[in-house]
């Protein structure tokens, strides 16, 4: 196996995965859905593990490659887990990042601020014949806080202040972002995955 096509066409999302991969020395190629241009499938999973499922096997099916997919959000404990598997769209539908971090800290002026960031990342390939699904989860849990602060990763970053930490993960360097976040958590899993069955 010497080629992954990337399920995304976020492309901080796919800038992350890569530079996760070249952490390793599996001479890999890394290639999007952008280099295919296959447009994006519609997410009507019930979590995060079928949505994954669902990016992965609508570019698996087209490109027949080994593919690697995600879906991520943002669960907002005081809101029974929202925005969650729309996050994505409720920021559009805010108008902007920065729309829904005002909103959402309306919503939690007297509310607990805890919340937490959840990936699951699929993996289809074939092997002898068989097609082969896999999934590989990563959650991290914090605080949520206003105003945002910081400039460096994307999406919630700015307001998401990580257990442990007295900074937002975007006031940290995109290094240790990407060394300490829920896809590197799901990715590192993967990865020890991927060297067994494939590297061993």
């Amino acid at each position: 196996m010497d080629t992954i096509v990337v399920a995304s066409g976020n492309k901080g999302k796919i800038i992350q995965i890569k530079n996760f991969f070249s952490e390793y020395d599996l001479n890999l190629n890394i290639k999007s859905m952008k280099d295919f241009d296959i447009k994006e499938p519609i997410e009507n999973g019930k979590d995060y593990n079928e949505n994954a499922l669902i990016k992965a096997s609508h570019t698996f099916k087209i490109t027949g490659l080994p593919t690697l997919a995600d879906d991520s959000g943002l669960n907002i404990d005081a809101l029974n887990g929202f925005p969650g598997l729309v996050t994505g769209r409720f920021a559009e539908a805010c108008g902007g990042y920065e729309k829904s971090f005002e909103i959402i800290s309306k919503c939690l002026e007297s509310s607990s601020k805890a919340i937490s960031f959840s990936t699951a990342v699929a993996f289809i390939y074939e092997k002898d014949g068989e097609i082969i699904e896999k999934v590989f989860t990563g959650k991290i849990t914090g605080e949520f806080v206003y105003p945002p602060r910081g400039k460096n990763g994307f999406g919630y970053c700015p307001c998401f202040k990580m257990d442990g930490y007295n900074k937002t993960l975007a006031e940290l360097a995109d290094e240790e972002i990407e060394r300490i976040n829920h896809r590197s958590l799901a990715l590192k899993k993967f990865m020890d995955f991927f060297k067994k069955e494939f590297k061993e």
